[in-house]
C-alpha cells in the first residue's frame, strides 16, 4: 500500500495532513479519521509573524512553525485523513488560503509515526527564511528569545482572535493530548505570556474553553481529563 499523503485506496483518493498548531482544534475541512502521533527531527518555534490571523501589519503577532532539529527529536500532533476528491479539493483550497496566502507558509512532506510506530507520509505546513513573515530567533538564548516573543504576543490581535489566546490554547492542548511532549520553547512562552497577563485565571480558562467543544473524535484521543491547569 502506498503511504503518500495523497493516494488512491480502493479507487478513492486520500490526503493526510499533520497538525501541530491551531489546526489541532480548528480544521474547517471534512476529515474521516484523526490519529495521534509525531514527526521526527523537528521543533515547534514561534518564529513566524502573523499579520492576519493573530495580528495586523501595524502590530504583528507570532505563530508556530516547525524547524529542523536533532534527528531523534519528536514533535507530537494529529494526523487528519481526508477522503474523496471533493473533500480533498475543498480542504486543499481552505488550507492554501489559511496557511499559504494569509499565513506565509509553504507545504512539504514528512514521515508521521503513530503510537504503534507505523509510518505514513503526511503533508505539513511550515515557513522558512524565504517567507516575508519569517523573523527567526531574536537571540541564541532561549530565555531571551522567548521573552522577546512574549512581548510581541501580548496585545496582538487578528481576525482569528488574540495572540495570547493562540499561545495559551496551544500549550494547553499539547499538555492535555501529548503528555510525552517536552516542548521547552512553547511551554516557556506560555509561562511568559501568562505572567504578562498577571496569571488571570478567567482569561486563561476562556482561552481554552473552545478545546472542550471540538470534534468528538479528537476529544476521544485525550489521555487526560479535560481540565485547566
Amino acid at each position: 500500500m502506498s503511504d503518500k499523503p495523497c493516494e488512491y485506496r480502493k479507487h478513492e483518493p486520500v490526503l493526510s495532513v499533520f497538525a501541530y498548531g491551531s489546526l489541532l482544534w480548528v480544521q474547517n475541512f471534512i476529515f474521516s479519521r484523526v490519529e495521534s502521533g509525531y514527526i521526527q527531527g523537528f521543533k515547534r518555534l514561534f518564529w513566524q509573524e502573523s499579520q492576519t490571523h493573530r495580528g495586523t501589519k501595524e502590530k504583528p503577532g507570532r505563530v508556530a512553525i516547525i524547524n529542523k532539529s536533532n534527528g531523534n527529536e519528536k514533535l507530537w500532533g494529529l494526523k487528519f485523513t481526508i477522503k474523496g476528491i471533493t473533500n480533498i479539493e475543498e480542504a486543499k483550497q481552505k488550507l492554501y488560503t489559511r496557511e499559504t496566502r494569509l499565513g506565509g507558509y509553504t507545504s512539504c512532506e514528512t514521515l508521521f509515526y503513530d503510537k504503534a510506530g507505523a509510518q505514513s507520509i503526511v503533508l505539513v505546513f511550515t515557513a522558512t527564511s524565504e517567507s516575508d513573515l519569517f523573523v527567526g530567533p531574536a537571540s541564541d538564548s532561549l530565555q531571551k528569545d522567548v521573552e522577546h516573543i512574549s512581548t510581541q504576543v501580548v496585545g496582538a490581535r487578528g481576525f482569528a482572535g488574540s495572540n495570547e489566546e493562540y499561545v495559551v490554547k496551544l500549550a494547553h492542548f499539547i499538555r492535555l493530548y501529548f503528555p510525552e511532549e517536552k516542548d521547552e520553547h512553547l511551554f516557556l512562552l506560555d509561562e511568559k505570556v501568562k505572567e504578562k497577563l498577571n496569571n488571570n485565571v478567567i482569561n486563561v480558562q476562556s482561552f481554552c474553553k473552545e478545546i472542550d467543544n471540538i470534534d468528538s473524535r479528537i476529544l476521544a484521543l485525550c489521555p487526560k481529563k479535560r481540565q485547566f491547569d
